[in-house]
């Protein structure tokens, strides 16, 4: 695959990455109309879902670059969790980060560059 110093596939990762997301969680909404779930299986379905999208943006993203998985994968999630954040902050949720933020975004952070670096060797 041919290498390119363009970065905008990992944009293009980030929007196929909310693409996932946002399919996930209509697949999940529809399931939830039928059946009851607690708050405990909600967390896990969403963390479950971010580690999804954030892994395939950043496959998707290396590939396409073809150099440096770990750091496109870094920037990838960052990128994601960053509009992630911002959306969060526009439909009213609260905009504090606690320690169970922190300890997603380490999740999601390693996550990204572990998904860069097996991207890098999928070529």
């Amino acid at each position: 695959m041919e290498r390119s110093n363009n970065y905008l596939p990992a944009i293009e990762g980030v929007i196929r990455g909310f693409i996932i997301t946002v399919i996930l969680l209509l697949i999940f909404a529809v399931v939830m109309t039928f059946i009851e779930v607690s708050s405990g299986v909600s967390y896990i379905v969403y963390l479950v879902t971010t580690i999804v999208s954030i892994m395939y943006a950043s496959i998707y993203a290396v590939r396409k670059i073809g150099e440096r998985g770990w750091l496109i994968g870094i920037i990838v999630t960052l990128l994601y969790l960053f509009i992630l954040y911002i959306v969060s902050i526009i439909s009213g949720n609260s905009a504090v980060i606690g320690m169970d933020g922190i300890k997603r975004l380490v999740l999601a952070l390693m996550v990204g560059a572990l998904s860069g670096m097996i991207g890098i060797n999928l070529q």
